[in-house]
């Protein structure tokens, strides 16, 4: 028996019925990250059929050995498609915490343009204050137009800040929308590419 086993094995080397790695790269769609595709082995129609008595030792060491290669194949393959599917998971929760983040980040700028926005409006009417107290008197002149001056640059400076917070909340809305794109759409490909593994 333990002959003819070897004799199996040399039989395979010699006819190449086992692929090499490169092979199986070259024929096997790879999943993103370099995985291969799950391909489940199905036995030919009839092979079940056959009986043990209908065949020679020689044939039966060889149909077990090769039954074994491919059960191994399917089990090392199912286990593969769970860690695929575990990593998918983590990638899920990960852009769930990311999606958190951004929405926080987005909800705290748009609270910053609000105080922003308050502080322009106080800026204005101190602007206004500065104006009413130089036609008031003459004497502070040159006081009140550094002050005056003063609040014309906070109020750039807070306009610009305000410009440049609706700017950055805007980028991240559309880095939000290309992130959840981007998942849903690996999501569905991942899906589709489980399903036609399984048929």
């Amino acid at each position: 028996m333990e002959q003819q086993y070897n004799q199996c094995n040399e039989e395979d080397e010699e006819t190449g019925e086992y692929a090499t790695d490169e092979e199986d790269e070259e024929m096997s769609p790879m999943f993103p990250g370099g995985d291969l595709a799950i391909e489940v082995f199905e036995l030919p129609e009839g092979e079940d059929a056959l009986s043990p008595v209908e065949m020679d030792p020689e044939k039966l060491v060889h149909k077990f050995k090769e039954l074994q290669i491919k059960h191994a194949v399917t089990e090392a393959e199912i286990q593969q498609l769970k860690r695929k599917l575990a990593g998918l998971e983590q990638e899920r929760s990960r852009w769930r915490v990311e999606k958190v983040q951004l929405q926080q980040s987005v909800q705290e700028n748009r609270d910053r343009v609000e105080k922003l926005q308050g502080y322009w409006m106080e800026a204005q009417s101190l602007c206004q204050a500065v104006d009413e107290h130089l036609k008031e008197t003459q004497a502070q002149h040159q006081g009140l137009e550094r002050k005056y001056s003063k609040a014309k640059r906070l109020i750039k400076e807070y306009q610009q800040k305000e410009v440049d917070f609706l700017k950055k909340e805007e980028l991240q809305k559309q880095e939000l929308a290309e992130v959840e794109n981007a998942h849903a759409a690996e999501i569905l490909r991942l899906q589709e590419k489980n399903k036609s593994q399984t048929f």
